[in-house]
């Protein structure tokens, strides 16, 4: 990819939108695309992996597995966010696994390449602590909803977090929603039918309809 066309394709992502063209021109003239196929690992808890990663297109998830197999979803990302950041300011090591949920590609910067980028502008920088201020806000909620609430009480708080006027769509497999919830998919089915039948929300193919959001 010319580094014009990366430039134009990355311009729209919050992580650069405040970003000048001289700015973009520098990220897209030091980056590297690569490809992951579909259900591919990109990085595990056995491996390093330093530098900055922004997914440019398809969907890639943070997940750890327990000692008897049984995996958990951490973060799901789609594009344009950037992901193994404490990995990108530390020596490397991850403290999960990330796969592909599709076919995707990622910018890669190199890490000295990218310590030049932030110390010629600060505002790269922040711009990553704003990101991560929000991840930490994220994986707070998930700690308190996997040790604190019962599974309705689970799935609500995910769809409140992502409705759009009362409407979600879930860009992900109920398979791999319920590895975020921390719970099997038939379980998953099972309490989304007696949500719907409380009236809690509504579905509408793909989508979750939140009554009392829109109200």
């Amino acid at each position: 990819m010319q580094p014009i066309d990366l430039k134009n394709e990355i311009r729209a992502f919050p992580v650069f939108a405040r970003l000048d063209e001289t700015q973009l021109d520098r990220i897209a003239s030091h980056a590297e695309v690569l490809r992951f196929p579909k259900r591919s690992l990109f990085f595990s808890e056995d491996n390093s992996a330093q530098g900055l990663h922004v997914l440019l297109s398809g969907q890639v998830k943070l997940f750890r597995l327990a000692e008897d197999g049984k995996e958990q979803t951490i973060f799901v990302f789609g594009p344009g966010e950037p992901f193994c950041l404490c990995s990108t300011f530390s020596d490397g090591k991850l403290p999960a696994n990330l796969g592909a949920l599709e076919d995707s590609r990622v910018l890669f910067i190199r890490p000295k390449e990218y310590e030049r980028l932030v110390r010629e502008d600060p505002s790269i920088l922040l711009t990553m602590m704003r990101v991560m201020s929000r991840r930490l806000k994220d994986a707070m909620d998930m700690i308190d909803s996997l040790s604190l609430k019962q599974v309705p009480s689970r799935l609500m708080a995910y769809f409140e977090s992502r409705h759009q006027n009362g409407r979600v769509t879930l860009d992900l497999s109920q398979r791999e929603l319920a590895k975020i919830i921390g719970i099997t998919p038939e379980a998953l089915s099972r309490t989304l039918r007696k949500m719907a039948d409380n009236g809690e929300i509504a579905m509408d193919g793909n989508d979750i309809l939140l009554p009392h959001a829109e109200a």
